[in-house]
């Protein structure tokens, strides 16, 4: 009799790690708030490892089938001398006395319903996911403070009615990045960046206008200096386009950009000022010019 009860427990051990298994992974999904009860299910599942195994033995003839009683002895002990560990479920409600359903009874470290549980841990409301990245923007942006540019530029774009940038081609360069960018110049030493920005855009494209828009910033960190770029939009100009030359202004759609002929930073800031928002942009470069690090603040105050 005891062989075919030790033989049953052998055979059905499959069908109890399966429930036990969901019943562990639910507790798991529940995070914090049981854990302590995943922990008491894990270990009560180490617990019936070891006695399967033992089991197991006996029906192979490898233990005597004294051993049937042995093993579950000791354990219920193990179990008892660690009971509140073992066993941390209560089946009331320890603040209203209400009776725990069986997934309350299984769910709370607490020992609590559910309507108490609300209560005492009120839903807190959901970040926005916009505000998140603002707040992770805020964090990152403190260590750019104290930082000052030793060379600023101004970056210029044309932007017409019909959706397309005019961007600068310098037919030098093959097919790579930094082939295609916006109008670049330098800021005089008593230029205003405006006045920089209309002269850039007069001398590089040879179109005109009276109030370029302030877009963004670009500011770069490089191992040997730091340099900032004030970028402007136009979007009134008055003209004809400059024809020949090293550096020939070409439009383009929107649309239909060629990103990768551009600098790996453009993407993420040119269609956002295209459209009219204003971008401070953050890099860190390493010694081959290339960006390690970013920060993209969207609607900045410039």
């Amino acid at each position: 009799m005891m062989q075919s009860f030790v033989q049953k427990v052998v055979e059905g051990y499959i069908v109890f790690l399966f429930f036990d298994g969901l019943l562990l992974f639910s507790l798991l999904r529940a995070g914090k708030r049981s854990r302590k009860k995943a922990r008491a299910v894990f270990i009560l599942t180490l617990f019936s490892a070891v006695l399967w195994t033992a089991y197991y033995l006996i029906y192979t003839s490898r233990l005597p089938v004294s051993m049937a009683f042995v093993v579950p002895a000791a354990l219920l002990i193990v179990a008892f001398l660690f009971r509140r560990t073992v066993f941390p479920f209560q089946r009331h409600c320890i603040s209203c006395g209400k009776a725990l359903s069986i997934t309350e009874f299984l769910s709370s470290d607490e020992h609590l319903c559910a309507s108490c549980y609300d209560r005492i841990h009120p839903a807190q409301p959901k970040i926005p996911e916009e505000e998140l990245i603002r707040r992770e923007v805020e964090e990152k942006k403190k260590a750019w403070i104290g930082w000052t540019p030793e060379n600023e530029y101004v970056i210029v774009f044309a932007f017409d009615d019909s959706g397309n940038a005019l961007l600068i081609d310098d037919t030098r360069m093959k097919n790579r990045p930094g082939k295609l960018s916006g109008a670049i110049g330098a800021i005089g030493s008593r230029e205003e960046n405006t006045e920089a920005a209309k002269r850039t855009l007069l001398k590089e494209t040879g179109l005109k206008c009276e109030e370029p828009d302030y877009t963004g910033r670009l500011n770069f960190e490089m191992p040997d200096k730091n340099i900032r770029f004030h970028v402007f939009v136009a979007r009134s100009f008055s003209g004809a386009l400059k024809e020949g030359g090293a550096k020939t202004p070409v439009w383009m759609p929107l649309k239909k950009l060629k990103y990768d002929l551009m600098s790996m930073d453009y993407p993420l800031w040119l269609p956002r000022m295209l459209r009219g928002q204003r971008v401070e942009y953050y890099a860190k470069c390493n010694t081959e010019g290339k960006i390690t690090e970013d920060i993209l603040d969207v609607d900045a105050v410039i």
